[in-house]
């Protein structure tokens, strides 16, 4: 499916050379948006003043974020009309925060901009980096529908103050457009009950959210937070989908946002509890912070209901599976990639230049000399491998590939994640993200993952 890069005279790239955002079938894929502009109150527009109190110390760092989240929210309203659709058609918004203290402070200003806001996940990020360093990032994927295409326009599935599990804060826990339904990240708080409780033990949820219990206190203080909020979560997650005739076998994308890397392999148990047989794709990422008051996961899925008669397909790893879930799930004209990582053909973590072929070694060799920590540039270039592989695996190739978001711990790694890329792609390039986290992969290990969706 052809792509189309889109040329917003208002806004310029965070990450040039990337476009904006870019257009591919139905779908529009909108860039890591970054504000330029307003420093302060003072260069706001009334309705972005509210949050004011006109004393320079108690406004000094408010200020900041809600003029970073009004200009951010000021550029994708300009993407959205540069490329035809509106703000009402935002199917899914990620939002990173370089302090989620001060995230009310953004909220307010969301509500201006999106009254019906889009499903979102809200992360603690380490920075916010793209054309200088900012308290608050966004990208998105709305939807530019079309007479007799998949996509319809956006409905709203459970909205903010849906009854039995009403939002943490301002955004639709789901929408659909057409047969696919797009999920915010949903926490571990049960909303719905007063004082509005953390799960945090198996005390917490039913006897059949206890199968990882020992019944010992050391193993189970331990393993019972994350066990207990992961199986809650996806509960909740399955009940929604169930609401709308739909079950776990729909979903084909899963997200996991993680506050503690060394949760990921009791998260990895309760994973394939719910998902036995039919895996969807899955990325992992340590962040540094998810949801609030002590949540250790966040998860975020995206559905196909099976029923639209949409081709569904599982396209295997190249080499062995680093986790429970394909390389790539075909979802109609959508192609969810699982977080690459940069693992060899055993699914192993690569070290350095001396794990590549010939020809890896070339390209990696003259970059581990710039390289912040020692194996960075050979995983990236693995990752790229492995993301060209998958792609191939499901006949496509790397052009197909819409949006790209990159996990990295450090700013300075970008310089060798880019030179790594432009030796796989250097044209026709995709929506790009890159987001700084304590975590980039699923283990502490992994120096970079790469997040990818395509359209065909």
């Amino acid at each position: 499916m052809k792509k189309a890069p889109i040329v917003c005279e208002d806004v310029s790239p965070a990450f040039p050379p990337y476009p904006v955002a870019v257009k591919a079938g139905e779908l529009l894929f909108v860039s890591g948006l970054r504000p330029v502009g307003p420093a302060g109150f003072a260069d706001l527009p009334e309705a972005g003043r509210e949050q004011m109190q006109g004393y320079p110390l108690a406004d000094l760092t408010e200020e900041r974020v809600v003029a970073d989240s009004w200009a951010v929210h000021d550029s994708l309203e300009k993407v959205l009309v540069a490329a035809g659709t509106h703000r009402d058609q935002v199917l899914r918004q990620h939002i990173w925060q370089r302090d989620k203290r001060y995230f009310p402070s953004y909220e307010q200003v969301r509500v201006h901009w999106q009254p019906t806001p889009a499903p979102s996940s809200g992360l603690g990020v380490t920075d916010v980096i793209g054309r200088g360093r900012h308290w608050i990032g966004v990208d998105a994927i709305a939807a530019c529908t079309q007479a007799g295409g998949v996509f319809g326009e956006r409905e709203v599935m459970t909205d903010v103050y849906n009854p039995d599990l009403p939002a943490a804060s301002h955004y639709c826990q789901a929408i659909r457009s057409g047969p696919f339904a797009f999920f915010a990240g949903h926490i571990p708080i049960k909303t719905a009950e007063p004082g509005k409780p953390l799960v945090n033990s198996y005390d917490d949820v039913p006897e059949e959210g206890r199968f990882l219990s020992t019944g010992r206190s050391h193993p189970d203080s331990r393993h019972g937070p994350i066990a207990s909020q992961t199986w809650y979560v996806f509960n909740e997650l399955r009940r929604t989908l169930a609401g709308h005739g739909m079950d776990m076998e729909d979903v084909v994308n899963v997200s996991i946002f993680l506050s503690d890397l060394r949760d990921y392999s009791t998260y990895h148990r309760v994973h394939t509890h719910f998902f036995p047989e039919v895996q969807p794709s899955l990325c992992v990422v340590g962040f540094d912070e998810v949801g609030h008051r002590g949540t250790r996961i966040e998860i975020e899925i995206t559905a196909m209901d099976r029923r639209s008669g949409l081709t569904r397909q599982s396209f295997p790893w190249p080499g062995t599976a680093p986790f429970a879930a394909p390389a790539v799930t075909q979802a109609g004209p959508v192609y969810y990639f699982s977080g690459m990582v940069g693992v060899d053909e055993a699914g192993a973590l690569v070290r350095g230049a001396d794990s590549l072929t010939e020809a890896g070694r070339r390209a990696v060799l003259p970059m581990e000399k710039i390289e912040r920590r020692p194996g960075l540039a050979a995983q990236c270039w693995m990752a790229w491998e492995q993301l060209r592989a998958a792609a191939a695996g499901a006949d496509m190739e790397l052009a197909d590939i819409s949006m790209t978001r990159v996990y990295l711990s450090d700013p300075a790694d970008l310089g060798v994640y880019e030179a790594v890329r432009e030796t796989f792609i250097d044209e026709d390039l995709p929506a790009f993200e890159c987001v700084i986290v304590h975590g980039p992969g699923p283990v502490a290990e992994s120096l970079v993952q790469i997040d990818a969706i395509g359209m065909k």
